[in-house]
């Protein structure tokens, strides 16, 4: 009995030991008004090889709209993986050193690369497009040599392949890669990489927040224009249905880096799921914002096209946050929605014969796949 009272101090001793050693003593977060972290008066946050791919996919992007003039050179299918790879200097003098396609969703690589082949085939059509004859889309436009390079089925190729790989390349690598369960988990983030100013877990979720696009002041008005991908379209959704949207995701990233910073993971987490959930809401209520462009009955043919070729690459996109990944938190939506939609209009589709009814079916799908009042209209 003697022992056992000698003992019981000592265990609560521990146990108080234990539970205060791994909270945090300031339990407030410093979090900084723009994303800026330092760590001995140096910058911790580097994300240079994200910047590195907006960039490469910008320039792969310039050269497929090359094609949207009626009788332009025709595209070089092995330029266009190429450019994809960051293989034999594409780049007409720019220097990379990383490259798209290893970081690509690599279970689509391949249809990537079979959507570069279509493009290029396409693009050997020097005249007008129309139902059923590939070429430059140009009813309605004002220029009547310049419009929108479709296939025979007047889909955008170029749309598909841009907004897919904005999908299976920057939403993948942030969604089931650096926000991953193991990469923001409880280790990597109690000692510097050696040689650098920042811990393993700092350095990822600095990678995440690279993919998104936006300047470390985001949504500052003086810099809004340096917006790129997908810091553009939250920056577009922002500003037409969805206000303070802009104002939400920053707060999220910065916040949750402040969480890493101060090893608080429950702020983290809760940052971090908010990071994911509202990238998502970008992505599908992109989707929608390009099919009802579509159902604008005065909408010139050649623009009605480029929306829904945008709007499928936009729903391609969401497949690269998946159920039984590695993400921190599964996805907020039921991809099967998503799926559903892109039956009714998909790569494959004749864009010509969609009714007003299929696209708010499509429309239909994707709200669908969101909690109830999630994405609008």
């Amino acid at each position: 009995m003697n022992l056992l009272k000698q003992l019981i101090p000592a265990f609560l001793l521990s146990a108080f030991c234990f539970t205060a050693c791994n909270q945090n003593d300031d339990p407030t977060l410093d979090v900084p008004a723009t994303y800026e972290f330092t760590r001995d008066g140096n910058s911790t946050v580097d994300h240079s090889g994200q910047t590195e791919r907006l960039n490469m996919l910008s320039l792969l992007s310039t050269y497929m709209k090359a094609s949207n003039t009626v009788g332009a050179t025709a595209l070089d299918a092995q330029k266009l993986k190429d450019m994809f790879a960051n293989e034999n200097n594409p780049f007409d003098g720019a220097t990379f050193t990383k490259d798209l396609k290893s970081k690509c969703f690599q279970n689509d690589v391949a249809a990537y690369e079979a959507y570069m082949d279509r493009l290029a085939a396409s693009s050997t059509a020097t005249g007008a497009a129309s139902e059923g004859v590939a070429g430059v889309l140009v009813d309605g436009s004002p220029d009547p040599t310049v419009g929108y390079r479709v296939d025979e089925n007047g889909v955008e190729m170029i749309q598909v392949i841009e907004k897919g790989l904005i999908g299976a390349v920057f939403f993948y690598q942030a969604m089931e890669v650096y926000l991953s369960a193991d990469r923001m988990g409880f280790v990597g983030n109690s000692d510097l990489v050696e040689g650098e100013n920042y811990t393993a877990m700092e350095h990822y979720f600095d990678e995440a927040f690279g993919y998104f696009g936006v300047p470390v002041d985001f949504p500052n008005q003086s810099s809004i224009g340096n917006v790129t991908w997908w810091g553009a379209y939250c920056n577009r959704r922002n500003n037409d249905l969805y206000p303070g949207l802009n104002d939400e995701i920053a707060t999220a990233f910065r916040t949750a880096r402040a969480a890493i910073v101060a090893k608080d993971y429950e702020a983290r987490d809760e940052a971090i799921r908010t990071v994911q959930e509202k990238w998502a809401v970008v992505c599908a209520a992109t989707a929608v914002d390009y099919m009802i462009q579509a159902l604008d009955p005065n909408i010139e043919v050649y623009k009605k096209h480029h929306a829904l070729s945008e709007g499928i690459g936009f729903m391609n996109s969401l497949k690269y946050h998946f159920n039984g990944g590695n993400s921190k938190f599964p996805p907020s939506y039921e991809f099967s929605h998503i799926q559903s939609a892109l039956s009714i209009i998909n790569d494959q589709t004749n864009l010509y014969q969609l009714t007003s009814q299929d696209l708010n079916d499509v429309i239909g799908h994707i709200q669908m796949a969101f909690p109830a009042g999630t994405i609008k209209r």
